[in-house]
Parts: structure tokens; sequence; C-alpha cells
């Protein structure tokens, strides 16, 4: 029974270990297709796509993709909803990370495809 818990903390540590690797990546490619977005629009399109997110870790990863000049952020004061947003774009340096990331997650889906077809090294 200890051996079973033991085995599915492992693979919830894993899940969780793997969510953080693609994470920025995902972010990355929705706010490059959707041009610009703010914050409760990326964790909605997150959602919609299984990845729920809590607020607590979408925003300090902005806050640092923004520190590191991968996105841009920009106050937009004249929402006609009332109240200000801030909305992240992609910045040229961000683009090349969201392509060098989509590069490297290219390479494993390919090291994952040859080694589930039992293909000998």
């Amino acid at each position: 029974m200890l051996g079973i818990l033991l085995m599915q903390l492992s693979l919830e540590n894993w899940k969780v270990q793997i969510k953080k690797g693609y994470l920025e990546f995902c972010i990355l490619l929705l706010i490059h297709h959707n041009g610009r977005m703010y914050g409760l629009e990326l964790l909605e399109k997150l959602a919609h796509l299984e990845l729920p997110l809590k607020e607590g870790t979408l925003y300090p990863m902005l806050n640092r993709l923004t520190e590191e000049a991968l996105l841009k952020a920009t106050w937009d004061t004249d929402n006609p909803k009332g109240h200000p947003r801030k909305f992240y774009a992609l910045t040229k340096k961000g683009l090349q990370a969201a392509t060098e990331m989509e590069e490297e997650f290219n390479k494993m889906v390919d090291i994952i495809s040859t080694l589930r077809k039992g293909s000998k090294t």
C-alpha cells in the first residue's frame, strides 16, 4: 500500500514539474498568437486548454517574463468596461525565446515518439 502511495506521489510530482516546464512556453505562444493579452484573459484561455492556473502563479510569472524582457507590459486605461488592464505583448527577445522553446519541445516529442515505437538507439 505504501509503495502505491509513493508511486502516486512521484507521478504527481512529475506532472507538476513537467507542467512548470512547458507553462512558460504556452504563455508565450498564447500571447504571440493573440497579439497582446491581459492576465485574466490568459487565465481563461489556459483553463479552456485544461491548464488551469491560479493568479498567484500567473502574475509572478508574467512579472518575471517582463523583467527578463521577453514580454512588454502596458497599461490600457481606456477600457470600455471601466477599469485599467495591464496588457502583455511579446518582445523580439520573447519571440526568439518562444522559437527556441518550440525547437526544444519538438526535439523532445521526436525522442518520445522514437522511444514509444521501441526503436533501439
